[in-house]
This record gives structure tokens, sequence and C-alpha cells, in this order.
């Protein structure tokens, strides 16, 4: 007999279930604002910046708000 969860479905193993948090945590962090507005390349965090290490353009904490 499988185990299932409270609705009636069959219970997810601990690794399927850490997948899909995994998964889905990836796709909600996505913003916008990680990549580099000049050249499209991801954004790297330094302290309360944002540094783009392609072009060199950089958002300060203050551009954030």
């Amino acid at each position: 007999m499988t185990e299932q969860d409270g609705l009636g479905r069959p219970a997810e193993t601990t690794a399927e279930a850490s997948q899909a948090v995994h998964v889905s945590g990836a796709a909600e962090a996505e913003f916008a604002s990680n990549y580099c507005p000049r050249c499209a390349a991801r954004l790297a965090a330094r302290s309360c910046k944002l540094v783009c290490p392609s072009c060199g353009y950089y958002m300060s904490c203050s551009d954030f708000y």
C-alpha cells in the first residue's frame, strides 16, 4: 500500500519534494533587476551594489528604491 497525503494523492518522496521546491524557487528568483540594462549580462552583488562584470554598469542601493 502506498502512502497518501491529506488529499488522497500519493505522497511525494523527500527527493521529489526538494526538487520541486528548488525548481519553483529558481523560477521565482529571476527578476529583470538582476540583469544589466546596458548589455543584458547577469549583475553580480557587491555589498549593496549590483555590478555588471561585462560592461562595468552598476546600481547602488539607493537606485533600488
